[in-house]
């Protein structure tokens, strides 16, 4: 492949077209790439979730979950079926094959659940089919704040959604902290009895009246039209003049019995936003997403746009105040930014070092090759269909210490050969000559290691597959820079001649490293004794750094944390509590919030959980709370979570919870103890125990229990031989129930653009005329209501119905149809979830768990434990396949394996450095050992290549031990200047975000020990085999 390298140099004019024409298109790649702040994963998973206001979770486990479960079972590719039921709204999760069609399995995931929605309650709205996208959180949130009444809050509300949905790149807007729009419809009880009517005669006249649909054709006088039949409700007026019945022969219209009007429903969510300390004000949140695949910062970009239009003159939003809660534009160009400070800190960094070494020139030449790889591996991520996000960003940070490498070699070989031959074109001829092969099959070595981790599973191998996509276009783009674009610029800028002083001492001081390197490698190479204790004191070393995160002394953990821009508070009250008492507990966070000199601003939103943290919750019971946290704090987000939850801890009768902002995919609890049976109350007593023994744990923080909600209900049951004697229908009593306690959705109208519900309401209290601010009722109001019999006659509810307690449960759950209740927990800073589940083991005993009750561990130590395995399995692949390319280039299993061994021997450097600077082993450290395995691979292969060629080359009476010595001389300067520059060049890296860090101090730990292994050891395994070799033939002779 020689001649393809030569080409470059011999044509060219033609070179450096390619080369300007590779720097233009990198240039427009990098432009025009999408940025996200993370990967777009979209996983084989669907969610069914069904609305049925009013009931509780065991009727919509019973009613919703029940049937829908049945109805998907079957679906093809299934692997997993798991379901929440929870008050007014069940969740069914649907987990495919990893490799199944996604579109395909929701599809027939729609069709499944499209079959089984026939059985579900009339009321109940329509399941929601929808696929699970982990980049799907808002891109921008904004809170709006206006003086306003409700319905024209609530009316604004729904104008600015239109708005922001019509920007271009908007997939969604959704709007919290206003009060949904309804037509209120009041029925006075005493004018139904009247008129011997019940509350069915109202909702099924207005059900029947709003139809419309075309009925065909006629023809008439040889022309066919069309006829169409419009029976729809359009206006509060025909809802009134609507017949519900009859009584002595005269019409009776709903506004006989009843008030309807325009409203806004009962308050589901609050809102409100609180700048620099002052007070919160009401406000309406605004959560913006983008489309799939698109630019967030040109979408953002849109949306600031649009909102300065409303803001003008004139404007919908002129005299409303708006904050910025949340912008992901800004945090992408922050990343950015910190790629290209990072980027131009180890360009500097690099090109000092080989400044110290081997000359300006030089180190000009070899820093060129790092925006050359990266604008041409731009081209390769850009048609790829790969985006630039956090994830991304960081590999290419990675890649700067890697893909200098190829570049150094080849730019100290010319220069080592200007000073042997005094021509630079002849200099770059013989290093292309001698070192291609070699670079060319230590790239391949760290691509085949990199290329595994495209078969990670999960969420965390589609997370991170932007890493070897990355790495791969630069690691390929570099060798072609090395050897087709470096040796041309090195011709241009390199000098024939050397009367520079300070490259005269250069040269000096490295002959005497050099010397000094040859004599004790000699020494070394004489003495057995020495040799053995190397390579056993070796294997001692590795068993040994094996046992230290087994011992606990590294610790273990799955991501690392960051300091974050965002500080996360999510709150839950007892079950049944409204809106308005959980709202009183967030002001009193509220309170506490406003005395904090490190927060900017916050965002607090009653009855949902946040969208940040992965929460589906929503309900009165729910509160979040977003803090921007001020960027010139003193103090880490970490720092700044643990003292809140120290000062929240101090609210009584609420679960109060604090989270940074994630760098990693969604994770979930670290601590996550799942229990399964069918018998509710044994699931519900063992995980009592469980949250008790957790509470008892040194570093275990916000234990949760998916029971810690349950409350009690008032169970209304008929008598039903009391309700048939008195012809009262059980189907009555319940639409008369849930019309006093609820309101029943009767039908939907159409106003401005917009569906309105039309909510059929009972008026138990007369003094009420609003139905978003109906009083409390009591049992005793419900057994003085009267139903209608068949006959006409009113018969008192108390007659025929009666009441008990029992409890209920806030939610429960089911895993492939099964009952389940999970234990959770969060940990302090410094304590892995691994320590504390190991500390629950020793505890089980005590949960006295029945036969029909199975326990199981999942949260961060089934995620650590599954990935971690298939990262070493990945390691394993990507050896072997490192393994097929040295046979290859070697011919040698022996010497290929040689050095191999270096890898598995640098993570006695790796586990080390970790444990010594108190930094876990963690996913992060992990890919800074594959990263690491290229890099040492890629300096063995210089080395043994040189061995092999000088000892073949070498004639006359120089000993095996001189021409190893002099072989491994050769290649000193090129190892130890890559493996300087790898290491230095991860100084930026190491500072730059505590997730990326371990990833830095792996390689730069494992790299350091690695530059020993590959000079001393290398060197002694290939003069023991040549050694042995000379023995047999001697004995053979």
């Amino acid at each position: 492949m020689h001649f393809l390298w030569l080409f470059f140099l011999r044509k060219r004019q033609f070179s450096i077209l390619l080369m300007v024409v590779l720097i233009a298109l990198g240039t427009y790649s990098v432009f025009v790439i999408p940025k996200e702040s993370a990967p777009e994963v979209i996983i084989p998973i669907g969610i069914v979730t069904t609305i049925y206001p009013g009931a509780s979770s065991s009727e919509i486990e019973e009613l919703i979950t029940n049937k829908l479960e049945d109805a998907i079972e079957n679906v093809d590719d299934l692997v997993n079926l798991t379901s929440t039921s929870r008050d007014g709204m069940s969740s069914i999760i649907a987990e495919f094959n990893a490799k199944a069609d996604i579109d395909k399995s929701i599809q027939n995931l729609k069709d499944a659940v499209d079959r089984g929605k026939s059985d579900l309650p009339t009321d109940a709205n329509d399941p929601v089919v929808t696929e699970v996208n982990f980049a799907d959180q808002p891109i921008l949130m904004l809170g709006v704040s206006a003086n306003l009444s409700p319905v024209a809050f609530t009316e604004l509300g729904e104008k600015l959604e239109d708005e922001f949905s019509s920007v271009s790149g908007v997939s969604n807007v959704i709007v919290s902290g206003t009060r949904t729009r309804i037509v209120q419809v009041i029925v006075k009880n005493e004018l139904l009895r009247l008129y011997n009517l019940g509350i069915n005669n109202i909702t099924t006249a207005l059900a029947q009246s709003d139809a419309s649909l075309p009925v065909g054709t006629i023809s008439t006088a040889g022309i066919e039209y069309a006829v169409r039949f419009e029976g729809k409700v359009s206006d509060i007026s025909d809802i009134e003049n609507l017949p519900i019945g009859s009584k002595s022969g005269a019409t009776v219209y709903l506004r006989d019995v009843a008030t309807v009007n325009y409203a806004v429903d009962k308050q589901s969510t609050i809102s409100r936003v609180s700048v620099e300390s002052s007070p919160a004000e009401t406000s309406m949140t605004l959560s913006i997403y983008k489309k799939s695949g698109l630019d967030v910062t040109t979408v953002t970009d849109a949306v600031f746009m649009k909102l300065a239009e409303l803001q003008s003159e004139d404007g919908l939003l002129q005299d409303s105040q708006v904050l910025t809660v949340f912008d992901q534009g800004k945090q992408v160009r922050k990343d950015l930014n910190k790629l290209i400070k990072v980027g131009f800190e180890t360009v500097f960094l690099v090109v000092l070092c080989l400044l110290l070494t081997i000359g300006w020139r030089e180190s000009l030449v070899a820093a060129l090759s790092i925006p050359l790889s990266f604008v041409i591996a731009f081209i390769g991520l850009y048609l790829s269909g790969n985006t630039i996000n956090f994830i991304s960003l960081f590999s290419l940070i990675l890649a700067v210490g890697i893909l200098v490498d190829s570049g150094i070699v080849v730019t100290e070989a010319i220069h080592t050969r200007v000073r042997k031959f005094g021509d630079v074109n002849k200099a770059a001829i013989e290093a292309i000559r001698e070192y291609a092969w070699p670079l060319i099959g230590g790239t391949m070595t760290s691509v085949a290691v990199f290329a595994p981790l495209f078969f990670l599973s999960g969420i965390v191998g589609k997370f991170i597959a932007s890493i070897p996509f990355t790495i791969i276009f630069v690691l390929s783009a570099s060798i072609f820079v090395a050897l087709g674009m470096v040796p041309l610029i090195a011709i241009y800028l390199t000098n024939n001649t050397h009367s520079n002083r300070f490259e005269e001492m250069q040269e000096r001081y490295t002959l005497k490293i050099q010397l000094w390197y040859r004599e004790k490698l000699i020494t070394f190479l004489k003495n057995r004794f020495q040799q053995n204790i190397l390579i056993w004191g070796l294997a001692l070393a590795l068993i040994i750094s094996f046992f230290l995160p087994v011992s606990g002394m590294l610790k273990v953990i799955f991501f690392p944390p960051d300091n974050a821009d965002y500080v996360f508070v999510e709150l839950e009250t007892k079950q049944g509590t409204p809106v308005t008492q959980t709202d009183l507990f967030i002001r009193t966070v509220e309170e506490i919030l406003y005395d904090k000199d490190c927060i900017e601003s916050f965002t607090s939103t009653v009855g949902s959980g946040s969208f940040f943290t992965g929460s589906t919750d929503s309900g009165g019971k729910f509160g979040n709370i977003t803090i921007n946290l001020r960027p010139e704090s003193t103090l880490s987000s970490a720092e700044i979570a643990k003292e809140l939850r120290d000062l929240f801890s101090e609210i009584k009768d609420v679960t109060i919870s604090v989270s940074e902002q994630q760098s990693g995919p969604p994770t979930g609890a670290p601590v996550f103890i799942k229990f399964i049976g069918e018998d509710l109350d044994s699931l519900l007593i063992v995980s009592d125990r469980a949250e008790k023994i957790l509470s008892e744990i040194d570093g275990a923080r916000d234990i949760v229990s998916s029971t810690k909600s349950n409350a009690t209900e008032f169970v209304l049951t008929v008598d039903k031989a009391k309700a048939s004697a008195l012809g009262v229908s059980p189907t009555a009593v319940g639409a008369l129930l849930r019309s006093a306690v609820f309101g029943i959705n009767a039908t939907t109208i159409s106003r401005s653009g917009q569906d309105i519900d039309v909510v059929v309401k009972l008026q138990v209290d007369k003094a009420s005329t609003d139905f978003s601010a109906t009083p409390e009722i009591t049992l005793e109001a419900l057994r003085n209501l009267e139903v209608t019999s068949f006959s006409g006659t009113n018969v008192p509810l108390s007659s025929v119905i009666s009441e008990s307690l029992a409890p209920a449960n806030a939610s429960i759950n089911h895993e492939d149809k099964k009952r389940i209740v999970s234990v959770s927990a969060y940990t302090e800073d410094k304590v892995v979830a691994g320590d504390i589940v190991a500390e629950f083991k020793k505890h089980q005993n005590e949960l006295e768990l029945p036969n029909s009750v199975a326990i199981s561990y999942g949260g961060e130590t089934e995620d650590v434990n599954e990935t971690f395995t298939e990262m070493f399995l990945a390691l394993i692949v990507g050896l072997m396949l490192m393994l097929g390319i040295l046979v290859l280039s070697f011919n040698s299993i022996r010497y290929s394996l040689y050095l191999l061994l270096a890898v598995p021997y640098s993570l006695i450097g790796v586990f080390f450095g970790l444990a010594v600077t108190g930094l876990a082993l963690s996913f992060t450290s992990l890919l800074g050992v594959i990263a690491l395995s290229g890099v040492i691979i890629n300096h063995a292969i210089i080395l043994l290549d040189s061995l092999i060629t000088h000892k073949a080359s070498t004639t006359g009476s120089t000993t095996l031990i001189e021409q190893v010595a002099d072989a491994a001389v050769s290649r000193l300067r090129p190892i130890v200047l890559t493996t300087i520059t790898t290491v230095v060049g991860m100084i930026p890296l190491s500072h730059i975000s505590g997730f990326w860090s371990p990833l830095a101090y792996a390689i730069m730990f494992g790299l350091s020990f690695a530059m020993i292994l590959t000079l001393v050891l290398v060197p002694t395994l290939f003069y023991r085999a040549e050694k042995k070799k000379e023995v047999k033939l001697n004995k053979i002779s």
